[in-house]
């Protein structure tokens, strides 16, 4: 085995015998490096006794200079309960205010977010179904989302439930330039 040596500073690189770079990596989710590197990933929660079809929470995006993106969505009930995530077509979303909590619990930085949860969310008219999940009575999934929904500028979401029952809803992303 052959090694490069950098110039100076004592670094080496192992080479193999069919000059190829030996390396390792780590690899960690853009929210895993949004929240230690950027400070800017969030989670927002929302948990009450819905009544059936509620809109359990909506989240607007507020900022001017990036996109949030969501992550994913964990989701539970007191009873079998079907939840659909939808685009917010028009309205204005209004109820008990959710505040985005930081990730990074050493930052003090804030979400440029209006969200709302805790009880009904009310005035925001829902569009296209983005996903759906069921969860059986006392248990709990994740809407895995990938990153792939991004909401620019006052772009919004919203989360409904089927359950007569309590439900359980934590919202996670980030915000990215």
């Amino acid at each position: 085995m052959s090694v490069i040596k950098s110039g100076g500073d004592g670094n080496v690189a192992d080479v193999t015998s069919d000059k190829q770079l030996k390396t390792s990596s780590v690899t960690e989710s853009s929210l895993e490096f949004a929240s230690k590197e950027k400070q800017k990933a969030y989670s927002w929660s929302s948990s009450y006794a819905a009544t059936g079809g509620d809109e359990v929470i909506s989240i607007k995006n507020t900022s001017s200079s990036e996109v949030l993106v969501i992550d994913e969505i964990v989701v539970g009930s007191s009873v079998a309960s079907a939840f659909t995530l939808f685009d917010v077509v028009s309205g204005t979303a209004a109820g008990t205010t959710v505040l985005g909590k930081n990730l990074n619990l050493n930052s003090g930085n804030t979400a440029s977010a209006t969200a709302f949860g805790n009880a009904s969310v009310t005035g925001s008219l829902t569009g296209t179904v983005i996903s759906y999940e069921g969860v059986t009575a006392g248990d709990f999934a994740t809407l895995d989302l990938l990153g792939s929904v991004v909401l620019s500028q006052n772009s919004e979401i919203s989360l409904t439930a089927s359950a007569t029952g309590t439900v359980y809803v934590s919202v996670f992303g980030h915000y990215k330039a």
